[in-house]
């Protein structure tokens, strides 16, 4: 499919270290993201590595074959991309699921600047792991949304909140991708993102067919909320008490109006699931659908779990057509033999450090 510039839309396939070479290639020569703070010091990036070669061992194998295609020191590559603030006081992603007779729906919002230059749909088979279809933006090798072949839907939110001073942690862009190559359950994906190590203030909204979690994500307290009445929404805020006074002296009613909107609009009945949700992500009311500088949709997406059904808009969905996507599988060697993922009863719902 040939998209506008700078959307891409690329499938690869193969070990994780071919899949980088591939990226390496593909890409521009490697930049930081000119709005991200300074990388950290090479023990602080070095400590995050081995967390993450201990975590997925094959992310590592993947960055070094981009570094290799790109003439690049992997340890210096690995530095760029470790981000350990966000240092910023308004992020505006929305994302909404919801279970009930007619379906398994999710929807969500990218907004940022348009600076943002890397916009990439992947569709990914990686040899060991799970096939999923997301978009990545900033830095290679992560998701910030996507779909598995098991019918997992993650998607990640910055909230705005106090930060620690910076631990070791995986950093945020990874984690969604780690999870939908490795987990096939909502309750999977959850048992992990409780246990793994985080840097940064983010929310994560975790669904699959049958259940579906809200993930509030502090780098000294991870909670998680379930459905009300069938329905999660989650933007750029925590709900859970647990974590509210992370929040410092932030205004947090931008981010409450969008939740707020995004509840309403699914709660009527007059329109079919589809396009209430198309509704809910293109409101102005709120608003959830972003047009100015500082707050432009760049992608939006909807999915129903229940009959794997996947499309994309490259733009404001107010405006911008939705495109159907084919549904990720594996490769034909791993079809029926998925990688070694043992079902865990999820940990207590809360847990907090001292620091």
């Amino acid at each position: 499919m040939n998209l506008p510039a700078p959307y891409r839309f690329l499938e690869l396939a193969g070990p994780h270290r071919a899949i980088g070479e591939a990226m390496g290639h593909l890409d521009p020569p490697f930049r930081r993201p000119p709005w991200w703070p300074p990388p950290p010091d090479p023990e602080l990036a070095e400590a995050c590595r081995r967390l993450v070669a201990r975590w997925h061992p094959p992310l590592i194998e993947e960055y070094e074959g981009y570094a290799a295609a790109q003439r690049l020191d992997p340890r210096f590559l690995w530095q760029q991309i470790c981000r350990t603030s966000m240092r910023a006081r308004l992020f505006a992603c929305s994302a909404a699921a919801w279970w009930s007779p007619e379906g398994v729906w999710v929807g969500r919002n990218y907004d940022f600047q348009p600076l943002q230059r890397r916009r990439d749909l992947i569709g990914l088979r990686p040899e060991g792991g799970m096939a999923s279809l997301g978009m990545m933006g900033s830095v290679p090798g992560g998701r910030y949304d996507g779909v598995n072949e098991a019918g997992l839907f993650v998607s990640l939110h910055a909230v705005m909140a106090d930060e620690p001073p910076p631990r070791p942690g995986i950093p945020f862009h990874l984690i969604p991708r780690i999870l939908l190559e490795r987990c096939r359950s909502a309750g999977e994906a959850v048992e992990l993102l409780l246990r793994m190590p985080h840097m940064l203030p983010m929310n994560f909204l975790i669904a699959d067919p049958h259940e579906g979690f809200a993930v509030e994500v502090h780098p000294l307290c991870v909670a998680v909320r379930t459905p009300e009445n069938g329905i999660l929404t989650v933007t750029n805020h925590y709900d859970h008490p647990a974590l509210r006074a992370y929040h410092g002296s932030r205004d947090l009613r931008f981010s409450l109006r969008r939740q707020e909107q995004l509840m309403e609009r699914i709660t009527r009945t007059d329109v079919p699931p589809r396009e209430r949700l198309r509704q809910a992500l293109s409101d102005h009311q709120a608003p959830v659908c972003g047009h100015r500088p500082g707050f432009a949709t760049l992608w939006s997406m909807i999915a129903d779990l229940h009959q794997r059904a996947l499309e994309y808009a490259f733009g404001p969905p107010c405006q911008t057509p939705f495109h159907s996507f084919p549904w990720p599988t594996s490769l034909p060697k791993d079809q029926g033999e998925g990688p070694d993922i043992h079902s865990r009863q999820t940990p207590d719902p809360v847990f907090c450090s001292a620091g």
